[in-house]
């Protein structure tokens, strides 16, 4: 073949550097590339003589009125016409060598058709992800900062390292992020560990009132708001369970069962005091969330 980038990335005679689509293409049918050497011009027009060669004997003067009508004309040509000339070259009858010196080692084509693949860079960023045809993937953390080969196929996202594979993913949708806590360093593997239904288990188990506050916080499934549902679980490893309900409850009979206002409570000890309501002002200093900023009539900052 000639030196086209497409399938060739840099000619070399002893070491040519191939395009990793077209150098897959060739292995799946165990078939050899072998390019023209760099300044040698006649090398690739000896390969090509034979396109003028059918251009002029098959299809010039000719009309199909269809693929399958062209294919068994085709056919027709290759055993009758253009096998049984002399060839100019190896003045032997093609079809004639073919049958006592090539059919016998042809291969049957593999099971699996070719599959397009598209190769692409990427570089890693600092929380282990790389953006690839518009999806997001993550990537073991030992790779952050480094630009590695992406192969793109239908189903899957594959990360090379040379010849290393480093991570497969399942294709992702434009937007779509996908994360394998075992890429990522273990203080923030935990976060994505603790999805959010681990959050929902273990606040019932801290207890009724936890379990509710999480359960409001977690009707709405962004990822501040998993963070969260983590956060308030985390005060239960500090204060206590029974702590948490009584500052959950709290939390939840002014409307503001969030975080903040949860930790703000327990911080205060006024997760030990009775409700009462007449007794605090109009705007009770506890509050964190949009509930407090209601009350007080101040816009939350973004």
């Amino acid at each position: 073949m000639d030196n086209l980038k497409d399938g060739v990335v840099k000619p070399d005679i002893y070491d040519p550097k191939f395009n990793r689509a077209y150098a897959e293409l060739a292995t799946h049918y165990h078939t050899l590339i072998d390019p023209c050497r760099r300044g040698h011009p006649k090398d690739n027009p000896r390969v090509e003589r034979i396109m003028p060669y059918i251009r002029d004997s098959f299809w010039r003067g000719r009309e199909f009125g269809s693929m399958e009508e062209a294919r068994q004309e085709a056919i027709r040509w290759c055993l009758e016409v253009a096998g049984r000339r002399i060839h100019g070259t190896t003045r032997q009858r093609p079809l004639e060598h073919f049958t006592q010196e090539e059919k016998n080692h042809l291969l049957l084509l593999p099971y699996q058709p070719w599959e397009m693949v598209t190769w692409q860079k990427a570089k890693v960023g600092r929380d282990s992800h790389a953006t690839v045809a518009r999806g997001v993937y993550s990537v073991p953390y030992r790779y952050v900062g480094q630009t590695l080969q992406v192969r793109i196929s239908k189903t899957t996202v594959q990360f090379f390292r040379g010849e290393e594979l480093v991570r497969t993913h399942l294709k992702a949708a434009p937007g779509e992020r996908r994360t394998d806590p075992a890429d990522l360093p273990p203080g923030k593997a935990a976060f994505y560990e603790r999805n959010p239904q681990w959050c929902l288990e273990r606040a019932q188990a801290l207890g009724p009132v936890v379990s509710q506050a999480v359960q409001e916080i977690l009707a709405v499934p962004t990822l501040y708001n998993l963070r969260q549902a983590q956060g308030i679980l985390r005060l239960g490893e500090r204060y206590g369970a029974i702590r948490l309900n009584a500052a959950a409850e709290r939390a939840l009979a002014y409307g503001d069962p969030k975080y903040r206002t949860i930790k703000n409570i327990l911080e205060q000890g006024l997760d030990r005091l009775p409700l009462a309501f007449a007794e605090e002002k109009d705007v009770p200093a506890f509050l964190h969330g949009q509930q407090g900023f209601a009350l007080s009539g101040k816009e939350e900052l973004p």
